[in-house]
C-alpha cells in the first residue's frame, strides 16, 4: 500500500472540515429558514428576469413545481438520467411575487422547501462544486397571470463523452477533432447558461428604438447566434461616432425620445429599489461626478436609473462621465486576469445617443458569467479616462464579491459606494465596506449614508473589526473560505475518551474516542450524546454494530476499524450524512446495498474485508479517497468512471484481471495502487488521466510491451511496477 496514501488517509482523518466544505448547504440550515434564510441565500448568484421562458434541450432537464409549491411534477425525469450524466449548474427559478407595499420579501421557507425536495430527489446535488443561481421573474401582475409562468429547478448537465471531452487540456489532445469538440462544448454550455438572458436582451433591443427598421428586418429570420453577431458589430460602430452637441442644447423632442428610450429599457430590466434615484436627490452638493456601474446580470436596472436621473435634472445633474463594465466581454472565467479582465466602456454624460447604444452593446458582449467582477479595474480605468473628476461614485451589487480588490489601494479619491440590493437583515457586502474605509468614501443605502467609517482593515482586503453600529456585515463569503464554515472548527472541539466522564455532560459531547477499550458490544448509553458526530470504536472486539446507532443523526465520522464485525446493520443506512467511515479490518462481506445512502460520503476505507461485489458503486457522488484493498474482488463496474470527485483509489491485493474502459474517466484521479492483482493491460489513453502523480502495478503479470506503453502515456508518473 502506498506511504502517500496512508499518509494522505490520516491526514483527512485529522481535518474532516476539509471534506465538509464540499457540501453546498448544511441540511441542519434547512430545518430554520427564519435563522438561516439570509445566510443561505448569499451562497447563491442571482439575477432578475422580466420571464423566464424554459428552453428544451438535452443538456437540461426543467423540474415544475408551480407558483407556492415544493413539491416536483416530473421528479422522475430526473431519476432516469441523474446516474448517467454529469451536472453543472442549478437555476432556482420563480418570482417576485406576491409585493408588499411595492417591495419584494423573500419567502426563505419556500426557498428551503424546494431545497429540501430537490436534495431528497438527488442528495448528490447539494455540491459546492455546482454552479447556483436564483432567478427571479419580475413579470407578475395577479395569480393567473404568475401563474403561467415557469416556477421549478432546471439542471443543466453534461454527457459522459462531454465530460472526458471537457477535461482533456489541449497539450494532450493529439488531433484537431478532439479540439474542436472541446470547444464546442464550452461555447455549448456558456450559451445554455445565458441563452434565456441573450434572447431576452435581443428581443429587447429589437422592440426598442435603438436600431433602425431596416437592421430589424436584417435580424428576422436568424439565429439568435447570429443576431447576436449583427448587433455587436452595429453597436461597436455607432459608438465610434461622438456628439459635440450638449444636452441642454437639445431639442425637445430629441429630449424625449431620450426618455422614452431609457424608461424602455428601465422596462425591460427590472431592480429591486430606486437606491440611485434617492442617492442623488439627497446630496446636490457633488460636482463633477464620475459613475462606474456594474452592468451585469440584475445591475441593467440600477445603472440605467443613473442615466433616467440625470435626464430628469439634466440642468443641474452633476453626473459628467459615465463608465460601464462587464467583467470581461464574456471571457471565460479562467481568462480573467487581475487588471486585465476588461469588458469597460466609457461616455460623456452629455452624449445621450452613444450611452445609450453603449447600454446595449455592453450588455449583449458579456453578463459578467460568475460572481466576481471587475470592479476596482473599472475605477482605476475611469481616473485615467476623467481625471478631473472631482467624484467618484460606484453603483455596486451587494451580491457581488470582487475579483481585483488587491488593486483597491490604488485610487485616489473618496469612492461613494451605492449599495443596489441592500437589506436590513442580510447587511453589507465586506468587499463594499473595505472599498469605503480605505478611500475615505462612503457607503449609500434607500435611506442611510454612512460616512467616516469606523473599520479597521488590512492590506488584503479584509475586515479586521468593525466599532461602527451603523454597519453589519452580510454572511457573503469573499475570501477564500467556504461560506458556511463552522466557527469552531473541528478539530479544535475537545475529544472525549472515558465514557463516564462524557455521559455527566452528554450534550457538551460532540467527539468521542472509545478505541482500544476491548468492548464486546457498543455501550448503547452512546445514544445519549445526541450532538456526536465523531465516534472511534476501533480494535475492540466487537462482532457487530447495533441497530440503534442510527440514532445518532448528527453522525459525520465514524470509525470502526480493527473489529470482527461480519455484517453491517440495514438501519446504518439512515445515516446518511456520514462523511468519514472506516471499517477496515473486518469480516464484512456485502456492503453494495449501502453505497446507494451514502451520499455525503468522502472517505471510504473497507480494505481487509471479504468484500466481492461493488454494484452500485456510482452512487458515491462525493467520494474523495477511496481504499477497497485486500478484499475478493474480481470486477470493476463500468460506471465507476461517474466518480468524478475521486483522486484517491487503492484496489491492491484483489483478483482484478481487466480494467473496464471507462476508468480513464477519473479525471481527478491522483494516486492509483493496483498492486498484487491479476492484470495483464490497462485501458487505452491513460494518458486522459492528467492529474495521476502515482500508479502502482507490482505484483501484476503485465509484459514488458504493455509497461512501455504505460510509460509512453504516463512520462510524469510515478511508476511502480
Amino acid at each position: 500500500m502506498f506511504k502517500n496514501f496512508l499518509f494522505i488517509f490520516g491526514l483527512i482523518q485529522l481535518i474532516p472540515s476539509l471534506l465538509f466544505s464540499q457540501t453546498k448547504i448544511v441540511k441542519e440550515q434547512l430545518k430554520n429558514p427564519a435563522k438561516y434564510g439570509v445566510k443561505v441565500a448569499s451562497g447563491f448568484n442571482h439575477k432578475i428576469v422580466f420571464e423566464y421562458t424554459p428552453s428544451a434541450g438535452k443538456h437540461a432537464l426543467f423540474l415544475k413545481n408551480g407558483l407556492r409549491s415544493s413539491t416536483f411534477i416530473n421528479r422522475g425525469d430526473w431519476l432516469k438520467i441523474k446516474d448517467s450524466v454529469f451536472p453543472y449548474q442549478v437555476d432556482i427559478v420563480y418570482s417576485r411575487y406576491p409585493l408588499k407595499n411595492g417591495e419584494y420579501h423573500e419567502f426563505y421557507k419556500l426557498l428551503f422547501n424546494r431545497l429540501i425536495s430537490l436534495f431528497a430527489l438527488d442528495p448528490s446535488l447539494n455540491d459546492n462544486e455546482l454552479t447556483w443561481f436564483t432567478i427571479q421573474q419580475s413579470h407578475c401582475e395577479n395569480d393567473d397571470q404568475v401563474n403561467s409562468l415557469f416556477h421549478g429547478i432546471v439542471i443543466w448537465y453534461r454527457t459522459p463523452k462531454e465530460e472526458l471531452v471537457l477535461h482533456l487540456p489541449d497539450s494532450e489532445m493529439n488531433d484537431k477533432d478532439a479540439k474542436n469538440e472541446n470547444k464546442k462544448i464550452i461555447e455549448k454550455e456558456k450559451e445554455q447558461g445565458d441563452y434565456g438572458d441573450l434572447v431576452e436582451n435581443i428581443e429587447a433591443i429589437k422592440n426598442s428604438d435603438a436600431i433602425t427598421d431596416s437592421l430589424k428586418d436584417v435580424l428576422k429570420s436568424k439565429p439568435v447566434s447570429e443576431q447576436n453577431k449583427i448587433l455587436k458589430e452595429h453597436f461597436g460602430k455607432v459608438i465610434q461616432t461622438k456628439s459635440l452637441i450638449k444636452l441642454n442644447e437639445r431639442t425637445p423632442e430629441e429630449m424625449s425620445l431620450y426618455k422614452r428610450q431609457v424608461d424602455l429599457f428601465l422596462k425591460n430590466n427590472p431592480f429591486g429599489d430606486s437606491v440611485v434615484w434617492k442617492v442623488f436627490d439627497r446630496h446636490p452638493e457633488w460636482v463633477d461626478v464620475a459613475v462606474v456601474t456594474d452592468w451585469t446580470g440584475s445591475m441593467y436596472g440600477y445603472g440605467a436609473q443613473v442615466i433616467h436621473w440625470h435626464l430628469q435634472n439634466y440642468k443641474k445633474s452633476p453626473i459628467r462621465f459615465l463608465t460601464l463594465f462587464n467583467d470581461g466581454d464574456g471571457k471565460m472565467s479562467h481568462q480573467k486576469k487581475i487588471g486585465e479582465t476588461g469588458g469597460i466602456y466609457s461616455a460623456e454624460s452629455s452624449d445621450i445617443p452613444q450611452i445609450i447604444n453603449l447600454f446595449n452593446l455592453v450588455k449583449i458582449k458579456g453578463g459578467g458569467g460568475d460572481r466576481p467582477e471587475n470592479d476596482i479595474e473599472a475605477i482605476l480605468e475611469t481616473q485615467k479616462r476623467f481625471p478631473n473628476a472631482s467624484e467618484l461614485i460606484l453603483i455596486a451589487d451587494n451580491y457581488a464579491c470582487i475579483r481585483d480588490i488587491e488593486l483597491a489601494t490604488q485610487i485616489k479619491k473618496p469612492l461613494r459606494v451605492v449599495i443596489c440590493g441592500y437589506q436590513n437583515g442580510f447587511g453589507f457586502n465586506p468587499h463594499l465596506v473595505y472599498l469605503a474605509r480605505i478611500t475615505n468614501g462612503g457607503l449609500y443605502t434607500l435611506e442611510d449614508d454612512i460616512e467616516n467609517l469606523k473599520v479597521e482593515t488590512s492590506l488584503k482586503g479584509e475586515i479586521k473589526s468593525i466599532k461602527d453600529k451603523r454597519i453589519g456585515l452580510s454572511m457573503l463569503n469573499c475570501q477564500n473560505i467556504y461560506t458556511y464554515d463552522v466557527k469552531v472548527k473541528k478539530e479544535d472541539i475537545p475529544v472525549f475518551t472515558n465514557l463516564d466522564i462524557a455521559l455527566k455532560q452528554p450534550l457538551k459531547v460532540e467527539k468521542l474516542n472509545l478505541k482500544d477499550q476491548t468492548f464486546t458490544k457498543v455501550p448503547l448509553t452512546i445514544l445519549k450524546l445526541e450532538n456526536l458526530f465523531y465516534l472511534n470504536l476501533s480494535n475492540n472486539a466487537l462482532t457487530q454494530l447495533p441497530g440503534s446507532i442510527k440514532k445518532l443523526d448528527h453522525l459525520t465520522e465514524l470509525d470502526i476499524s480493527l473489529n470482527q464485525i461480519k455484517k453491517l446493520p440495514k438501519q446504518l443506512m439512515e445515516n446518511k450524512f456520514l462523511e468519514y467511515l472506516n471499517m477496515s479490518n473486518n469480516l464484512i462481506e456485502i456492503i453494495s446495498p449501502f453505497f446507494d445512502h451514502f451520499f455525503y460520503m468522502k472517505v471510504l476505507d473497507v480494505s481487509n474485508n471479504k468484500v466481492r461485489d461493488l454494484n452500485g458503486l456510482n452512487q458515491l457522488k462525493n467520494v474523495i479517497t477511496l481504499n477497497l484493498a485486500a478484499n475478493e474482488i474480481e470486477i470493476i463496474p463500468n460506471n465507476i468512471s461517474q466518480l468524478k470527485k475521486l483522486k484517491i483509489l487503492d484496489l491492491s491485493a484483489n483478483q482484478i484481471k481487466l480494467l473496464p474502459k471507462a476508468f480513464i474517466g477519473l479525471t481527478k484521479l491522483e494516486e492509483l495502487n493496483l498492486e498484487n492483482n491479476e492484470l495483464t493491460v490497462l485501458p487505452k489513453y491513460l494518458y486522459r488521466l492528467r492529474k495521476l502523480k502515482s500508479l502502482n502495478l507490482s505484483g501484476n503479470p503485465v509484459l514488458e510491451e504493455e509497461l512501455e506503453r504505460i510509460r509512453r502515456e504516463l512520462p510524469d508518473v510515478q511508476l511502480i511496477f
